[in-house]
């Protein structure tokens, strides 16, 4: 079980750690670019914060889950051929 959890605060602790990295990138790309430049008719904190950076996240959240993120059985380990005893009343 020890292992399933250390696995799961792992996989948490990326998932927050990016989720964390797009707001300070959105953050960054809204607010620190001077609203004056444009790129093919829109503002270039536009094009960064609500189109480059979405499509970026995707990818790296894509990425993580493919090579960082582990299958993991959820149910205990296998019993055998244990079956559940049936429940017959005979009368």
């Amino acid at each position: 079980m020890t292992d399933i959890v250390s696995i799961a605060r792992r996989e948490a602790t990326l998932s927050v750690v990016l989720a964390v990295l797009y707001m300070l990138g959105w953050w960054l790309s809204a607010y620190l670019v001077p609203p004056g430049i444009m790129l093919a008719g829109w503002p270039l904190w536009f094009v960064l914060s609500c189109l480059f950076n979405p499509v970026l996240f995707v990818v790296l959240c894509v990425l993580m889950v493919r090579y960082s993120f582990k299958t993991v059985a959820l149910d205990g380990p296998e019993q055998g051929n244990k079956q559940a005893p049936e429940n017959s009343h005979e009368s």
